[in-house]
């Protein structure tokens, strides 16, 4: 049987709840959800993680991400655009494709200053992808055709598909605004950690001496709330603090209706400010920079200089109420219209569709094969599997295998596949780490040879396997015990539970729950079969799916998950 097809996305390992398209959410979340809900329209989609390794060995899957970030939070993240390719001489999975907020402004001698400072693989990903999708606005673009020849932006410009940033403006419309405060009453709102590039400093000194409150929201704010005196720079601004925002609260955005009317963004260098298309989407006016990513007939455009920007921002504040309603349902429908998810995720689709038909269409034209005489047969091949010139006929329409070589074959790979499992996993263990059930010690040891591994603790109920185990593989970063899980506690601090396809043998599923609450560790990885399996074997007790695992696991967050070759799902847990 040929293998599924799946669409891959690493982005933040997003888990789709009950109600949650109803709901806004963060930028990212919002990314990882609405690609979820469009791209599973057209294929098996898999929500993986852009810190992820190796997914898939199908060249038929199809890979979409952001680039790896390098965060000190998670020291295990991997290249997956690599980590994904078929062959060792390859740098990437033939299908890959890179989907990120794009800047072109990069230093040619370093082309990872500005977004790709903390991207250690970003000049290899974009090198690597087929095509990029850019979430910018238009005049990005613009100014990255623009790029003198011999410097990276040039060399990759072609590969460049422009997408917007989208907006659920649905998840607003109960609540928009329809009526604008009186002249000498109106108030402008800001939203973002206020960094550099954001040009919260402009924004300040924009708005020094105007007659107007300026709110503010935003993480480096903190809980602070009312009037605050912020520092940048040599700078001193004062302003109304809002503090930490919650966009699915409904008095927030009753907040923004009744008491602000513009939404003010003075960026020096904004792919596409996700905060003026949500403010757009409540109706508010957008008073912005060109470099804020937003191009709209409906914005109020301001500079980088705070003296010109006073005159235009006093003149936007004394405009009749009719020329504000205007502006203010022409971005709304704009909201709707360009930023709408369903359009840019099936553009992103059609993009990728097109560009597997022309590389198809090339080879076919190409009359790609590859000759008989240079594939390498290896030493340990089977020999009934062997194909020579007495057999290839045959084997070409049967495969000739005794029953003898079957059946040791299919064991070979059932052995294989067991140890493939912790070899998968090892690349996340870090720590003092419990393997719970240990089996015979194999998977132990594995996991003990990551040098971010302290020491591995296999766990299980069998005295004899245990022997195996502590004869076989005990060493300086492993020990064995025998134990019940339903009783096993220890003193010792454990940063990580690794239970590979232990779960659905164990009948009262509250035994590893409470395990884990038991001896306190906060990060669980575990494993269980894909598939329905209690119809055939008798020592499973149970057919998960994930939303049975987060049920059980109550107090965790599911921070990522993907699934193996359709033969078990990975679940990555962690204490709220």
């Amino acid at each position: 049987m040929d293998m599924e097809t799946v669409l891959h996305f690493f982005w933040g390992g997003y888990a789709p709840y009950e109600g949650c398209y109803a709901v806004y959410e963060d930028a990212n979340a919002e990314i990882a959800k609405w690609a979820d809900y469009y791209l599973s329209k057209k294929l098996s989609f898999h929500q993986s993680f852009w810190g992820a390794g190796k997914v898939t060995n199908n060249p038929k899957d199809i890979l979409l991400g952001h680039p790896t970030w390098d965060l000190p939070t998670d020291p295990n993240r991997l290249n997956w655009v690599k980590e994904n390719s078929l062959l060792p001489t390859e740098e990437c999975h033939p299908n890959t494709y890179i989907l990120m907020p794009w800047i072109p402004d990069y230093d040619s001698s370093n082309p990872a200053d500005y977004i790709g400072g903390n991207m250690p693989n970003l000049v290899m990903q974009l090198r690597s992808a087929q095509k990029i999708f850019a979430l910018c606005g238009e005049q990005w673009m613009k100014k990255t055709y623009e790029k003198e020849p011999g410097s990276f932006v040039h060399e990759i410009k072609d590969k460049l598909v422009h997408v917007n940033m989208g907006c659920a403006a649905e998840n607003f419309g109960r609540i928009v605004k329809k009526k604008f405060n009186a002249i000498g009453e109106r108030n402008l709102l800001h939203i973002s950690h206020l960094q550099h590039y954001k040009g919260f400093d402009i924004t300040c000194k924009s708005l020094e001496g105007v007659k107007t409150n300026l709110y503010v929201a935003g993480q480096n704010l903190g809980e602070a709330k009312g009037l605050v005196t912020y520092p940048i720079g040599d700078d001193n601004f004062t302003f109304y603090s809002l503090g930490l925002i919650d966009n699915k609260y409904p008095g927030f955005n009753e907040f923004v209706i009744n008491h602000c009317d513009f939404y003010i963004h003075t960026a020096r260098m904004d792919a596409q400010a996700t905060t003026i298309l949500e403010n757009c989407a409540r109706g508010l006016v957008p008073l912005v920079t060109p470099e804020s990513g937003f191009s709209s007939p409906y914005a109020i455009y301001l500079s980088h200089d705070p003296k010109a920007n006073k005159e235009i921002i006093e003149q936007a504040l004394n405009l009749p109420e009719s020329d504000l309603l205007e502006r203010s349902c022409g971005v709304r429908k704009q909201i709707e219209q360009e930023h709408n998810w369903e359009v840019i995720f099936n553009k992103i689709w059609d993009e990728i569709m097109k560009d597997i038909n022309n590389r198809s269409e090339a080879s076919t034209k190409l009359n790609l094969s590859i000759p008989s005489d240079i594939v390498p047969q290896s030493e340990s091949t089977p020999e009934a599997l062997l194909i020579n010139d007495e057999t290839e006929k045959k084997v070409d329409l049967h495969l000739y295998i005794s029953r003898e070589l079957l059946l040791k074959t299919e064991s070979q790979i059932r052995l294989e596949r067991h140890i493939e499992r912790y070899a998968l996993l090892r690349q996340f263990a870090k720590g003092v780490v419990v393997d719970a059930a240990c089996g015979c010690g194999y998977g132990s040891y594995l996991l003990a040879t990551n040098p971010d591994v302290e020491l591995v603790i296999g766990l299980d109920s069998d005295s004899q396997i245990l022997s195996y185990a502590q004869d076989e593989y005990k060493s300086d970063k492993t020990e064995f015990h025998l134990a019940q899980l339903e009783t096993w506690t220890t003193e010792q601090k454990i940063d990580m539970l690794i239970s590979v396809e232990t779960i659905e043998h164990i009948k009262d599923i509250a035994i590893l729950p409470n395990f884990v609450n038991r001896n306190h560790i906060n990060h669980v990885i575990l494993t269980y079969p894909s598939k329905k399996t209690t119809h055939y074997n008798k020592y499973h007790h149970h057919d998960f799916r994930l939303q049975d695992i987060l049920d059980m696991f109550t107090g965790f967050t599911c921070y990522n998950t993907f699934n193996w070759e359709w033969e078990f799902d990975v679940v990555f847990l962690i204490r709220n």
